[in-house]
């Protein structure tokens, strides 16, 4: 997608809300390091395994950002982590198969710094079709130049740095681990882990970048937002008790399709 699209900001949603996820950059990583690497032990001498991203995130996710800045030795290597969910090792008399069952979820730029809608999918990404087949959904994020869109972008960074959560340092990052922060101002008052999960984020309301009232005054839109704590027991529940049955019906549909 187009810079400044918020990709960055996806893969961080991602990594607070799955139960296994580890986030890694195209340009700070390298195959060994997203699959495994063979090293030697300080204290013994032997050579043992060192597991990489893929392997440590088994049955989970890996967020890589950047993946076009990876280069394409690196892009290799996960080559058969996305097609046989396994890393095959074979180097200094070590020959193994390591479990690598996870999902990928990677943002990339378009080759020409911004998206052209002359020019296919596959010619704007820049990765060979090798790699993009074993991706299961390819999603195409535009920057349209919209005055609004960007008013309302410019105000929700302005609040991030206007409302900070209570006993927050100044300075300190923030983190978005049991509520949504950002362009909501929310009354979270949770008391203990025992109590009930809600669904939805209480007290939600648009802040105004210049009055620093509600948009809009009574007539301000609500919205309801589940919270993040909710989204992470769903996603844990999904994963643990729901087990899709395959009809023969969308099997054909599926074959059809493809």
């Amino acid at each position: 997608g187009d810079p400044s699209t918020a990709k960055s900001q996806m893969l961080r949603f991602v990594l607070n809300i799955a139960p296994l996820a580890i986030n890694t950059t195209g340009r700070g990583s390298s195959g060994v390091g997203l699959t495994a690497a063979i090293v030697q032990d300080r204290e013994t001498g032997e050579r043992v395994l060192e597991a990489g991203a893929t392997v440590l995130a088994d049955r989970g996710v890996v967020c890589i950002d950047e993946f076009d800045k990876m280069s394409e030795d690196d892009r290799v290597a996960i080559h058969e982590v996305m097609e046989q969910q396994t890393v095959t090792i074979s180097k200094t008399g070590i020959h193994t198969t390591l479990n690598a069952r996870c999902s990928v979820l990677a943002a990339a730029n378009p080759v020409y710094g911004q998206y052209d809608g002359n020019k296919k999918p596959t010619e704007n990404i820049g990765l060979p079709d090798s790699l993009l087949s074993r991706f299961d959904l390819l999603f195409i994020v535009l920057d349209k130049h919209d005055p609004e869109h960007d008013r309302r972008i410019s105000d929700h960074v302005l609040t991030i740095h206007r409302y900070l959560p209570p006993g927050h340092k100044e300075g300190a990052p923030i983190r978005e681990f049991g509520t949504l922060h950002a362009f909501y101002l929310l009354n979270d008052d949770a008391e203990g882990i025992e109590q009930e999960t809600p669904i939805y984020e209480e007290s939600t309301k648009v802040v105004s970048r210049n009055t620093g009232t509600s948009q809009g005054g009574g007539n301000s839109a609500q919205y309801e937002i589940f919270s993040i704590a909710f989204i992470k027991k769903y996603i844990l529940y999904a994963k643990n008790r729901v087990v899709p049955d395959l009809s023969e019906e969308a099997a054909t549909f599926i074959a059809q399709s493809y």
